[in-house]
């Protein structure tokens, strides 16, 4: 494509006029794949694990996606932060509630919410600059809808062409990956909680 290196700054320009922390083009080879990952979402069982229309088993198999992410070139890499405090200090074992009252009390689901829409607007961003194969990945299961219609509702989802998957529901390692792209993140922090999402580039 011609003026690509122009192009892929304007996605990072064009990102952070809209509400992204950090966003940074890298090479699509240094998104890291783990089994273990998708291990995560049913050790221990996920509450969204074959519920959820975008998550396991109901998304593509890694095989399949690792061989679709190599005819990848770049990947433009999006990050919301926030100034909350993550650390754990709860007493009690992590569950669904323990899960619900954190985001309750934290207000994370706004920034997932403002991480979904950015990957959505930059995919399509991407899509009208040329890179037509252009696929966005989220940080978390979706959140559309309050209730996944679910698997087995034979019902189709609500939101076609704006639900995603999350990118470790494919099997990526975020940890790791933005680790190697000079934005890492922490499961746990006193300060400058990163939610990320991606945006695939051919």
């Amino acid at each position: 494509m011609p003026n690509t290196p122009k192009r892929l700054g304007e996605l990072v320009t064009e990102a952070k006029k809209r509400g992204a922390s950090r966003a940074k083009i890298v090479p699509a080879s240094i998104i890291v794949l783990d089994e273990r990952v998708r291990l995560k979402c049913s050790v221990p069982l996920c509450d969204n694990y074959g519920r959820h229309l975008l998550c396991p088993p109901n998304v593509m198999p890694m095989d399949q996606f690792r061989r679709t992410l190599k005819s990848f070139k770049h990947a433009l890499l999006l990050q919301i932060e926030s100034d909350y405090d993550s650390l754990d200090k709860s007493t009690k074992h992590l569950d669904a509630d323990l899960c619900t009252n954190l985001e309750k009390a934290t207000g994370t689901r706004g920034f997932e919410r403002k991480l979904t829409q950015l990957v959505e607007e930059m995919e399509a961003l991407a899509f009208k600059k040329g890179f037509y194969l252009a696929a966005g990945l989220g940080g978390s299961e979706c959140i559309l809808c309050e209730t996944c219609v679910g698997q087995g509702s034979e019902e189709p989802c609500r939101h076609p062409f704006r639900a995603r998957p999350s990118m470790q529901a494919l099997g990526i390692d975020v940890i790791r990956t933005c680790e190697s792209a000079g934005m890492p993140i922490r499961l746990s922090s006193d300060h400058k909680v990163r939610w990320t999402g991606i945006v695939l580039l051919d």
